[in-house]
């Protein structure tokens, strides 16, 4: 259980660092670690990080919308000044899950 919630923790940094524009270090090996007396006193544990966490790739999807939802949306991708596209990220990355 513990461990998940440390996959969870590092998903949720990993995203909000990449949003802030941050770059996300290289993995260090175990080795490198066991190896560094800066860590001799703590006790770790190995944890998956998705790859498509890092992923930024632009994807092209198709979605269907009511006309009152696609309405609203060109709303307010007029009012940004945005693409759909756009506007249905930025919602995207600030809703809370």
């Amino acid at each position: 259980m513990a461990l998940t919630n440390a996959e969870e923790a590092a998903a949720a940094w990993i995203d909000a660092t990449l949003d802030a524009g941050q770059p996300i270090p290289r993995p260090s090996s175990l080795d490198a670690i066991w190896d560094n007396p800066a860590y001799a006193v703590y006790t770790f544990g190995v944890i998956t990080v998705d790859p498509a966490l890092l992923d930024d790739t632009a994807e092209r999807v198709n979605i269907t919308l009511p006309r009152r939802v696609l309405k609203r949306l060109d709303a307010i991708t007029k009012t940004a000044g945005d693409t759909k596209s756009g506007t249905i990220a930025q919602l995207t990355l600030h809703a809370r899950a």
